[in-house]
């Protein structure tokens, strides 16, 4: 936030998604920038840590249709309560992982000490500087084993489940370009089982900016009351005839931390039910594509014409049967 082209970002990004909450890491300014930042972008809250030297500084403004209680800080972290009423709705912890290697020990150590038994949701999210699978890096020098099992065992410790992420695999490059170009996802967000309970239909994105190595990410809890008639997975049989189905569910749910039965459950439904509908949508584009190859072959004579006729026609067949399957 210390130069025009940021905050020229910063001023894009709020035209594009109106949000109510930000949280900005590594800002390299004084509070009073953000004071000015906040009061120009229409933020009527705000709460920043200095930066240390020349690195580092948090803030985290909000608008007036929330109230907002900043609990606890510190140069990693700022701890917030969400007010409704009377009471702490839910907790969200805005996180800065040490961004040097030989400090991730520290930042799974302060992790868990930011863990509270006072049943209140709790959500944390944003820069760890850290990543959990092999998958998380695309570039030169993969990410040592030991570190994504320690980021792993640290997350598990805390009771924690990670919020699934939509709209691209990494959140952080380097060295566009050149043969060290590097992607990497150091930014996401986790919450413990009462917050999956809130906001089970919560969405979590990442959304490209300019001029930034980091993309930023942004969460939309929505919140709901469970019921059955709010919320009813429904599993399609018509799935098990899909190859890919079963080894796509298998891989997810292996990559969710061991830990709470409930959110794991949620957030593996949540995926079948995304997988599900991006399925339906393939599928009538199949009976489509399959009819036009069987509409080039009708009025063919030839031997191989007539076979592959009977062949498509086969096919046809047994993506209606699917369908039909579906319905039912």
């Amino acid at each position: 936030m210390g130069n025009l082209c940021a905050v020229r970002i910063f001023g894009d990004l709020i035209k594009s998604h109106n949000p109510d909450f930000i949280f900005l890491a590594e800002t390299l300014v004084e509070g009073k920038n953000i004071k000015e930042l906040a009061e120009k972008f229409g933020f009527v809250e705000y709460f920043a840590v200095d930066r240390v030297g020349r690195g580092g500084g948090l803030a985290v403004m909000w608008k007036h249709n929330l109230v907002c209680q900043v609990v606890d800080s510190s140069n990693n972290f700022i701890d917030v309560h969400v007010i409704e009423g009377q009471n702490v709705a839910w907790r969200l912890t805005c996180f800065y992982g040490y961004p040097e290697r030989n400090r991730c020990q520290e930042s799974w150590n302060l992790l868990r000490g930011l863990v509270k038994n006072d049943g209140i949701p709790w959500c944390v999210f944003d820069d760890f500087n850290d990543m959990l699978y092999v998958s998380d890096k695309k570039g030169p020098h993969p990410h040592p084993r030991s570190l994504l099992d320690g980021f792993k065992l640290a997350i598990e410790d805390c009771g924690l489940t990670e919020l699934d992420l939509t709209g691209g695999d990494f959140t952080w490059e380097k060295s566009k370009g050149t043969e060290n170009w590097v992607w990497e996802r150091i930014d996401r967000a986790f919450a413990n089982d009462l917050w999956w309970r809130k906001f089970p239909l919560y969405k979590l994105s990442v959304s490209h900016v300019i001029k930034s190595d980091h993309d930023p990410i942004m969460l939309e809890p929505t919140h709901v009351e469970f019921s059955r008639k709010q919320f009813r997975f429904r599993f399609e049989n018509t799935w098990l005839n899909e190859l890919s189905f079963k080894e796509e569910v298998t891989r997810f749910w292996g990559n969710i931390p061991k830990i709470h039965l409930l959110p794991k459950l949620l957030s593996v439904s949540s995926f079948m039910a995304r997988w599900g509908r991006m399925f339906f949508h393939k599928f009538r584009d199949k009976v489509k594509k399959q009819k036009e190859v069987i509409g080039e072959l009708v009025n063919r004579e030839d031997e191989e014409g007539v076979k592959r006729y009977f062949e498509e026609t086969k096919k046809l067949d047994e993506l209606l049967v699917h369908e039909e399957l579906y319905w039912k």
